[in-house]
């Protein structure tokens, strides 16, 4: 009987960035899954570039004539990152679509993570592996297949499991 090669691949992401890696053939490092990662440059601009008109003005409330800026009704940044992770959850559904890969691993910060969770579709959902909460983008490649290493040794027979900051396990293999 031939065994099929799992094909796994490892998103390591947060609201402005996002890279696709996978192992190699050898199995020593992490290469690049797709032609290019994703990026959202506008996720790093300050708020004012995000909008268009300056925020409208009101006369104070004590009738001294003193006038006020209005607090922008929306978080701009918060806006621009829920973009940038529903293109992410898209690109996943089309690889998964094209069966670019068997089972998913992804990277990212608690509040990231969570959001792009749930803007990932079911046949997505059915491939993740494992879900670690951490920030790892600015990680080298080598250094982010030190720290995952150990998770992809496991079965993929295993349930998906959710690694977090005080998880012993996690500890254990380097990962906090």
């Amino acid at each position: 009987m031939v065994r099929k090669h799992t094909r796994t691949w490892i998103v390591v992401a947060d609201g402005a960035r996002a890279r696709f890696l996978t192992a190699s053939e050898d199995g020593s490092k992490l290469i690049p899954a797709r032609v290019a990662d994703m990026v959202a440059p506008l996720n790093r601009r300050p708020a004012r570039d995000l909008k268009s008109d300056k925020p409208g003005r009101s006369y104070s409330s004590s009738r001294d004539g003193v006038r006020h800026a209005f607090e922008p009704p929306h978080d701009y940044h918060k806006i621009e990152k829920h973009r940038f992770s529903a293109e992410v959850a898209e690109a996943l559904h089309r690889a998964s679509e094209g069966k670019a890969f068997d089972r998913l691993v992804l990277v990212a910060p608690r509040r990231s993570l969570g959001e792009l969770r749930g803007l990932l579709s079911d046949r997505v959902k059915k491939q993740i592996d494992r879900e670690i909460a951490k920030d790892l983008t600015n990680e080298t490649a080598a250094r982010l297949w030190r720290q995952i290493q150990p998770l992809m040794r496991q079965t993929a027979s295993a349930p998906p499991k959710r690694v977090r900051k005080g998880n012993a396990r996690a500890r254990a293999s380097g990962l906090i």
